[in-house]
């Protein structure tokens, strides 16, 4: 548990000062490529036959992978984009305490997003017992659009406190932005959701078709990450 901890801290403070010192297109790149990989795997997952003797992440229910090919495709689009096309001119504002402002409403709606939808994909023993599956289905599509929602409107805050700069340090706020956002692997949270509705061992309870919304969340990350490099005046 140890070692796993401090490969992840490790990990997160790679990613988190490649953005800092300027090595933004890189390590959005490889973040992109990370998505796109962990959609890819999900997919095959669900495209083989359901068996849920497998020892290594067994599929208890049979569902169509298209959805988690589709989101590969649309990840791998976005690297494309990244390394294949030039972006124009960025608009520049001056940093105020407003960009702090959207910085902070950004990081909170986004930890706001995650927390007030796990009230939804994890109910009580006595709920699970007194209502049938149907509506915890219901539920939990209503928990994970909220928090497909929620990514979204996050994502577009924080893009808005990335455009804050100054004339010594033009990528002022972009760094500081896509550095915190990674240290604290805020980017991996759509896989992390999608996980947990497909092995949700403590429930016992699996939604694996609706977690291919819950990874479509990665595509608004996708968005803010591209968007905010493309701005960057220094991305090497």
């Amino acid at each position: 548990m140890i070692v796993r901890i401090l490969i992840a801290v490790f990990a997160s403070l790679v990613a988190g000062l490649s953005y800092f010192t300027g090595l933004a297109r890189m390590m959005t790149g490889i973040l992109l490529g990370f998505g796109a990989l962990c959609s890819l795997l999900i997919g095959v997952l669900f495209f083989l036959p359901a068996d849920d003797k497998r020892l290594l992440l067994p599929v208890y229910d049979k569902v169509p992978a298209w959805p988690y090919f589709l989101i590969a495709a649309v990840l791998v689009g976005m690297m494309l984009v990244l390394f294949m096309t030039k972006a124009g001119p960025a608009e520049e504002e001056k940093v105020s305490a407003l960009h702090f402002k959207y910085f902070l409403g950004g990081i909170g709606g986004y930890l706001a997003s995650m927390f007030l939808s796990s009230i939804y994909w994890f109910p009580s023993d006595a709920l699970r017992r007194s209502t049938d599956e149907a509506f915890l289905t219901m539920e939990v599509l209503f928990g994970t659009c909220l928090f497909l929602a929620g990514i979204t409107v996050s994502c577009a805050l924080l893009y808005r406190a990335s455009k804050g700069s100054s004339e010594s340090h033009p990528d002022l706020m972009r760094r500081f932005v896509l550095g915190t956002f990674t240290v604290f692997h805020l980017d991996k949270m759509p896989l992390l959701v999608a996980y947990l509705l497909i092995y949700s061992p403590e429930t016992k309870v699996t939604f694996p078709y609706i977690a291919a919304i819950a990874l479509a969340s990665y595509i608004p990350v996708g968005i803010f990450l591209l968007k905010t490099t493309r701005d960057c005046r220094v991305t090497e």
